[in-house]
């Protein structure tokens, strides 16, 4: 993969319009909280601009925002900076988030399972992608991807069902 200039604003801001959504998801469920989401949202797509990679096809474009979204998130979660941060639960929310979208007691229970089962059943059953895309997008074999989704889903199902939504 190469680097390359963007050869205009209007080129950016497609590649924006066209990732934006994904990427501020995927990082509202890694992430739960509005202010380190807005940070992740910023910080992937200045890189994308600093960097213009040269993608060789729409999954490969995915791919690379996936990944940098990822990385990013889990950059925040290591750094000292989140660590030491003032709580920022009073501060004020977008009016439309994919907590209110999501029925809160779901939301719950895919936010307190692990990354890897969160990851996948959040990017297999909202985002749409097979198995065999998230293999490609996540580079992990097919059985993996297939254990993961199905021990997540059991870990949601007890957790929805010690709550009462099952």
């Amino acid at each position: 993969m190469g680097t390359k200039q963007w050869t205009s604003i209007t080129e950016f801001r497609e590649f924006y319009d066209r990732q934006v959504k994904r990427v501020y998801r995927l990082a509202m469920v890694l992430m739960g909280n509005i202010s380190d989401v807005e940070d992740v949202t910023q910080t992937v797509f200045l890189k994308a601009w600093e960097k213009k990679p040269d993608f060789r096809d729409a999954d490969h474009e995915i791919a690379w925002i996936l990944t940098t979204t990822r990385n990013q998130c889990k950059d925040i979660h290591k750094s000292f900076y989140r660590r030491k941060r003032a709580d920022l639960e009073n501060a004020p929310e977008p009016q439309v988030t994919l907590e209110t979208q999501m029925d809160s007691e779901i939301w719950e229970a895919l936010q307190s399972l692990a990354e890897k089962y969160r990851m996948v059943l959040y990017l297999y059953y909202y985002e749409g992608y097979s198995v065999r895309e998230l293999s490609v997008i996540l580079r992990r074999r097919e059985s993996t991807l297939q254990t993961q989704l199905a021990t997540g889903r059991k870990q949601m199902k007890s957790l929805l069902e010690s709550k009462g939504e099952c």
